[in-house]
């Protein structure tokens, strides 16, 4: 099941929990939210890239990057499209 090699999920649920509370305390600052939309955008726009250039090395099959790709781009758009109508509210 879990052993000592597997201490990467540790790591990334303390990563989150620490996340969770620092944006807990931040959160109602509309710059913060600003960043971390765009941030999220970013970081799966960087996933879509890494998708496609695996896909070209030959690492991972073309039709499994291009749902993946899609999959993380789709999730940048609605980040974006998050950020542009929250803006719009506070105004």
């Amino acid at each position: 099941m879990l052993g000592l090699n597997d201490i990467q999920y540790l790591y990334e649920f303390l990563f989150w929990f620490v996340t969770f509370f620092i944006l807990k305390k931040v959160w109602h600052k509309p710059e913060i939210r600003t960043i971390y939309g765009y941030s999220v955008a970013l970081f799966n726009l960087l996933a879509v890239f890494f998708f496609s250039l695996s896909s070209v090395k030959g690492d991972l099959n073309g039709l499994d990057a291009f749902a993946f790709g899609f999959l993380h781009a789709m999730v940048a758009i609605v980040m974006i499209t998050l950020v542009h109508v929250s803006k719009k509210l506070e105004k």
